[in-house]
Formats: C-alpha cells, sequence, structure tokens
C-alpha cells in the first residue's frame, strides 16, 4: 500500500508526503494514494483493487458516513500525470518507491497489457441460460480448473485448485479479458471447440471495446 498527502488541493499538484489516512484498510492488492490539506480535518484517498480505481472521502473531525466513488479513465489519467510530475522533482527527502508503484499501477491500468491466465487454459464445457448468459469450464496443466461467464453485461471468472470448491466470479480485469480473448482465438481457430465459445469471445471483444 502506498500513502501520501498533498498541501493544495486533490491531485492539482503540490509536494506528497507520507500520510496514513484513518478508517482506510491494509489492503495488499491495493495501491492507495491520499490527499490532504494540512489545516483541514478532510482527506481523500485513491486505491486501486481488483482492477478498479476508487475516491474515498473521509474526515478526521466528526464520525460521517464515508464516500466512495469508481474513478473513470480520465481522473486515474490525471492523478498518474500529478503523481509522475512530482516524481520528476528530486531533493524532497521521501522515499519514493511507493510512489513509483502506484505509478506502475495506474500505468497499466491505462494501457493493460495481455496477462497470462489463459495462455495455457484449455476451454471445456459451456452452456447458455434462457437470459442469454454463457457459462464455461477451463483447466490449466497444474491442476488447476475454473469457471468463465459471459453475457451483454461484462465477463467474469475465477479460477482454483481442483480439489478446493470454486471461489466467487469477479469481473475479469482489461488484462485478463485480452489473455482470454487471445488464447480463445486461437483455440478456435484450431477447431474442436464448441461454437458458443465464439460467443464468450464476442462478449469479451465488446467489454475490451
Amino acid at each position: 500500500m502506498t500513502q501520501s498527502s498533498t498541501t493544495d488541493q486533490p491531485w492539482t499538484g503540490g509536494l506528497t508526503v507520507p500520510f496514513f489516512p484513518p478508517s482506510v484498510p491494509e489492503l495488499a492488492s491495493a495501491a492507495i494514494v491520499v490527499a490532504q490539506p494540512f489545516d483541514a480535518e478532510a482527506g481523500v484517498a485513491v486505491s486501486y483493487s481488483r482492477g478498479i480505481f476508487t475516491r474515498q472521502e473521509w474526515t478526521t473531525g466528526h464520525p460521517v458516513p464515508l464516500l466512495i466513488s469508481v474513478l473513470q479513465r480520465p481522473e486515474v489519467e490525471q492523478i498518474r500525470d500529478q503523481v509522475r510530475d512530482q516524481l520528476a522533482t528530486r531533493g524532497e527527502g521521501l522515499d519514493d518507491l511507493p510512489l513509483r508503484a502506484f505509478l506502475t499501477v495506474a500505468d497499466l491500468y491505462l494501457s493493460p497489457e495481455p496477462s497470462g491466465r489463459y495462455v495455457s487454459a484449455g476451454f471445456g464445457a459451456i452452456t447458455a441460460s434462457a437470459t442469454g448468459q454463457l457459462s464455461g469450464t477451463v483447466s490449466y496443466p497444474d491442476g488447476v480448473t475454473g469457471t468463465i461467464t459471459g453475457s451483454d453485461t461484462g465477463v467474469a471468472g475465477e479460477s482454483h485448485l481442483a480439489p478446493l470448491p470454486p471461489g466467487p466470479l469477479t469481473p475479469l480485469r482489461t488484462g485478463d479479458l485480452r489473455s482470454l480473448i487471445l488464447s480463445l482465438e486461437k483455440a478456435l481457430t484450431a477447431g474442436d471447440l464448441d461454437p458458443r465459445w465464439q460467443q464468450m469471445l464476442a462478449f469479451a471483444q465488446q467489454v475490451v471495446g
């Protein structure tokens, strides 16, 4: 997790320094940047988890409900650029590794490359429901298995060791979607695959855009 705060308004520039915000959980999967004026009792945290950036507002003066919203690409890009500008300035005496970690996460989010999630996947049985949702099984050489579901609203998946029960389905990150698209295109070209996987491919391509 990374933290910082600023003497200016959020993401508009200024020096970032280490700061630990209240009520923000330490999640190993999240990168967090915090903006807080030194003379105010309010702050803003930006965190990354499960493929999305969220903005969380909080106060230290009195109890208020936490406000959390999902950030869109232009907002993430603006924050990324502000962090990059600070890293270009030397001499502030800060440990810049946490900020560099956040910058890497933002860069990958904005320009995602295919992950390796489905490179070695074998696509198995696939079924369709009356609502138009597809559910297919995948398997891997290392005793890992999983499920992929797709519809007009998105594509989700999970993977687990074969002896264990399936985990919760979560929306696939863009990098995983690109991996699924490349692997499905290759498998469909090779043949011997249920044609309904072609529709799953279309769902994934629709999400990536």
